[in-house]
């Protein structure tokens, strides 16, 4: 681990009593990489929970706002039996804004069949400000690296046409001099020496100016590398978006850029089936499957004309309410609950001379006492009893 981690520390307590879903107050930011660290004590009666690679196997599942999906092992921390793990949120959740859901699962090994899932918890990835770089600037620092290519692309057939015309030069000059010679030989042979001289200082001035036109070649090219690799490292740093890069994400709106829903003022449900998929907020509203409030929250999911989806939640309540398109067809507003109870398994007493509470009592019998648990979830309640007994009859 990095002393420039950020690490949380999350206390876990194994029970069947309810815990509801916590917001950890942790925020990671889209710039972070392999940084952003949880640390689980998993506990039981408040004491740490007999946990280690050797008996159990950890897992973890992370659920992104934006629907991606993670599922990954738990890593444990320490060689010690006492319940702790550890995990890195990936670089692919991290670079994504917005708000994960998180769950942990023990299983015990060589018994698949045992598995306890752990309260639910979520923390959010807020956006970094180099992430906030505006498209419009990016765009033109793109026209800016077009606008250079161009330039340099230009000075380099410059350049090749003056090495053409140099080799020309050269071409004629050594015509001129067979030219000459044979001329001068002919006419004053004495004259030779002077104008071998002539004819190999013309040559060293164009071998000269080859040279030269050759090494401002090397410069200028050597300036356009430079400046290719500046503009690629300046677009790698700023963290800019190509069009290629772009092609396939989803660029259907579903909220307003802040990440908050629309506004519907004074809407009508009855028009319910003139909306289009996305999160909307309910002001003031006509004909609504909730009473006592006009105000609330309404998320459309819409697969064809035919086909769609539609939860209104009150603005001052849990209640849900859940309507339905299907080959074309509105079903009616149906209330989902979402109440449950459980009293858990509450121990009683056999009478009449049972004798209660005999068997399986070691520690590896895995036996239970005698007790009756009620559940109730919405409208339906279940009721179970477990017996522990002998002399009954």
């Amino acid at each position: 681990m990095s002393n420039l981690d950020k690490n949380s520390i999350i206390n876990m307590e194994n029970t069947a009593s309810y815990q509801p879903r916590s917001n950890l107050n942790v925020v990671f930011s889209t710039a972070d990489r392999d940084s952003a660290v949880f640390i689980f004590n998993v506990t039981k009666g408040n004491k740490p929970l007999l946990l280690s690679s050797e008996n159990v196997i950890g897992h973890i599942a992370l659920k992104h706002s934006d629907g991606s999906f993670v599922k990954d092992t738990l890593h444990f921390t320490e060689p010690d039996i006492n319940g702790r793990f550890e995990y890195y949120i990936p670089n692919d959740i991290l670079k994504r804004e917005g708000t994960v859901t998180m769950q942990i699962f023990i299983s015990e090994k060589g018994n698949s069949n045992v598995t306890v899932a752990e309260r639910i918890v979520t923390f959010d990835i807020e956006k970094s400000i180099v992430s906030q770089i505006s498209a419009e600037t990016k765009l033109q620092y793109i026209v800016e690296y077009d606008e250079l290519k161009a330039i340099i692309a230009n000075r380099v057939t410059d350049i090749e046409d003056n090495m053409a015309n140099a080799e020309d030069y050269v071409s004629q000059l050594k015509q001129a001099r067979e030219k000459g010679l044979s001329d001068i030989e002919i006419a004053k042979a004495d004259s030779e020496k002077a104008l071998n001289d002539l004819a190999d200082k013309r040559l060293e001035e164009i071998s000269d100016k080859a040279r030269e036109y050759s090494s401002k070649f090397d410069d200028d090219k050597q300036y356009m590398d430079d400046k290719h690799q500046e503009f690629k490292d300046s677009v790698l740093n700023s963290e800019v978006v190509t069009q290629g890069e772009s092609k396939e994400w989803q660029k259907y709106k579903l909220t307003n850029d802040d990440g908050t829903p629309f506004t519907l003022s004074e809407f009508d449900f009855n028009d319910i089936d003139t909306l289009e998929t996305g999160s909307y907020f309910l002001d003031i509203v006509k004909n609504s499957p909730f009473k006592g409030t006009s105000y609330g929250f309404l998320n459309i999911e819409k697969a064809t004309t035919n086909s769609k989806k539609v939860i209104a939640t009150p603005g001052n309540s849990n209640r849900y309410y859940l309507k339905c398109k299907w080959n074309g067809v509105w079903s009616d507003w149906e209330e989902v609950s979402t109440t449950v109870s459980d009293t858990g398994w509450v121990p009683f007493q056999l009478i009449n001379g049972a004798a209660g509470n005999t068997a399986f009592k070691a520690d590896t019998d895995r036996g239970f006492d005698c007790a009756y648990r009620i559940e109730k979830r919405g409208d339906v309640t279940e009721k179970s009893i477990r017996i522990n007994a002998s002399k009954l009859s």
